[in-house]
């Protein structure tokens, strides 16, 4: 009935002419509107919601902190310092829970079986290079006249064409190639200050054996027909690949002189 006595009024109209009276009700008059909220509940039944201590410390609405405020905190971090076992007030346990981070470092990361079987895939995996060793000494050997750009051009086009011709990894292909190759031994002069110098075999390490290759396919590829320096490269390294190059008759002579020498060999 408030409601109803608070949005409108009621009032009489007499007519005059027929003297009978007629009930009318004028809707919102100028009494002022109340809203009733008929689903609200007490406020002791409300739900308190859940502030978390960093809020309580530190309100959305505080413009700026005041001198209490900084005796509070001063008070509280020097009881514990002073050894205060039982936080009481919210700087105390805010601080108490900064020294002691522990329960928060509890949680651990689990990988899924999809990450696991990942690591171990790339588990025995190396880092690969920015540039192949190899490949590098050989654009060296390839370079004339300090023009490295277009010997790493002709070495690019080169390892191509041998990817197209074997289908095979042609970095790998040039590498297998160079191992077989290489020579495994040589030989060098000492003299021994008197009328006969000693020749004395000596053995090569990766590199060397690498240059000796190298050098013998370069010198290979002059014999090619082709106008193209990468299509001549490509063609000598697919034959010394297969065996089929004239370096493999260098190879053979160094040894057979290093054998020929073996006496000579010093421990």
């Amino acid at each position: 009935m408030s409601l109803v006595r608070n949005c409108t009024r009621a009032f009489r109209i007499v007519n005059a002419s027929a003297g009978t009276k007629v009930r009318t009700f004028s809707p919102l008059c100028s009494s002022s509107f109340v809203r009733f909220n008929s689903s609200s509940v007490p406020a002791d039944a409300k739900k308190e919601e859940k502030v978390s201590l960093t809020a309580q410390i530190y309100p959305a609405n505080k413009d700026s902190i005041t001198e209490s405020d900084v005796d509070e905190w001063l008070s509280a971090v020097q009881s514990l310092k002073n050894g205060k076992s039982l936080a009481e007030t919210a700087p105390e346990v805010y601080l108490s829970q900064l020294a002691n981070p522990e329960p928060f470092l509890e949680e651990k990361f689990e990988p899924t079986e999809e990450q696991m079987a990942e690591v171990e895939a790339y588990a025995n995996k190396r880092i690969p290079l920015k540039s192949d060793p190899t490949v590098e000494n050989l654009v060296n050997l390839v370079m004339r006249h300090g023009k490295k750009a277009t010997a790493q051009r002709i070495v690019s086009r080169a390892l191509y064409i041998i990817q197209l011709k074997t289908r095979k990894d042609p970095v790998e292909t040039l590498k297998e190639t160079l191992d077989k190759l290489g020579p495994l031994i040589t030989t060098r002069v000492v003299q021994t200050g008197t009328a006969k110098n000693k020749v004395v075999p000596s053995p090569l390490n990766q590199r060397q054996r690498n240059r000796f290759a190298i050098t013998w396919i370069l010198e290979g590829c002059k014999k090619k027909k082709s106008p193209d320096f990468s299509v001549r490269l490509a063609e000598e390294i697919i034959a010394a690949y297969e065996g089929k190059s004239s370096g493999y008759d260098r190879k053979a002579q160094m040894h057979k002189l290093a054998i020929q020498q073996r006496a000579y060999i010093t421990l």
